[in-house]
């Protein structure tokens, strides 16, 4: 029997949504959490146990049982779950913010599991590390969106928050889809912008790569909302056409695949950019139009507005703190 990486001591699990633990073997598995068991039968090599709904609360034990074997996961905790998805903007890390450090905090209710990138060795973080409390003197190297975000949680709900980490700079949205699905959207070579093609971000920009070894692995585990936060490879006119569709169509892939369709979508607009607007305006403005229309047609996602919080000089703006706050406001609302 084994567990899959995100159930580890310190996992925290979605309030009021069932409680879903899964992983790999071929003998009947017994699973326990909070005075609730479910036994059930691996088919083709994998298993799904579910339990029901819980409010938030803890420390709880997960017991895990096959046969001889009893995994006992420590430290567990109901609250709110995020999952944080998208390219370097996601990943910009809370040491390069303009944060100070004296508003790192040490929050042991504070957690975030790290999906491991496979072309990328060694990560900062990743599925070994399990879930991560937050410590003062090692937050910087966090997410600044992970850890800013999960704070203002903390600080509006007093529940437990486990962000889970899964992101990829210069990644293009064809890769956060299905192969099939982003096969659908094909453009002609000359109509996509350079970070489908460029040699150096090969390893995750085909289409599926980063759904396929990073994304739906982490299905079904039970989220409490998304926050998005990509564009900005995708700036070429013939692509802004079709981004609204592409965005759409990840959203509810991810529901399907986490087994909830009314799965809650924060979606950052990509911050102004000085330079990218003024060698290519229309490419630009036209993905920040389609990140809106997809957001006004979705019904389920909130568009978290940059421009006026974020610096324009460079495309990576270190000013994340309001931008976080209206991700976890977003999704709280």
């Amino acid at each position: 029997m084994k567990l899959d990486p995100i159930f580890s001591d310190g996992v925290v699990f979605s309030e009021d949504r069932p409680v879903r633990v899964f992983g790999a073997g071929d003998s009947p598995v017994t699973v326990r959490l909070r005075g609730e068991e479910k036994i059930v039968i691996p088919q083709n090599g994998r298993w799904l146990a579910e339990l029901p709904a819980m409010s938030a609360g803890g420390p709880y034990t997960l017991t895990v049982l096959c046969g001889d074997e009893n995994i006992v996961i420590n430290d567990v905790y109901v609250g709110i779950v995020y999952l944080l998805a998208g390219q370097s903007n996601a990943e910009f890390t809370l040491g390069e913010s303009s944060e100070p450090e004296s508003g790192y905090e040490s929050d042991p209710l504070l957690r975030n599991h790290f999906i491991k990138r496979p072309w990328i060795d060694p990560d900062v973080f990743g599925a070994d590390d399990g879930w991560r409390s937050a410590r003062a003197d090692d937050v910087a190297r966090w997410s600044a969106i992970a850890y800013l975000a999960g704070r203002e949680t903390r600080r509006l709900t007093g529940k437990a928050v486990g962000i889970v980490s899964c992101f990829q700079g210069a990644s293009v949205i064809e890769s956060w889809l299905p192969k099939d699905v982003a096969d659908g959207f094909r453009l002609a070579y000359s109509d996509l912008m350079i970070d489908h093609y460029y040699p150096d971000y090969s390893a995750w920009n085909g289409n599926g790569l980063i759904y396929e070894k990073m994304l739906s692995p982490l299905a079904p585990f039970s989220l409490c909302g998304v926050i998005w936060y990509q564009g900005e490879s995708d700036t070429s006119v013939p692509e802004g056409r079709i981004y609204d569709a592409e965005l759409c169509r990840f959203m509810r892939t991810v529901r399907s695949d986490f087994m909830d369709p009314g799965l809650r979508f924060a979606v950052i607009q990509i911050a102004d950019y000085d330079q990218r607007r003024e060698y290519d305006p229309e490419g630009w403005k036209i993905i920040q139009r389609a990140q809106e229309l997809a957001v006004a047609a979705d019904g389920h996602s909130k568009l978290v507005v940059s421009s006026d919080v974020c610096e324009s000089t460079c495309i990576h703006p270190t000013h994340k703190t309001e931008l976080s706050v209206r991700a976890a406001k977003a999704l709280l609302d």
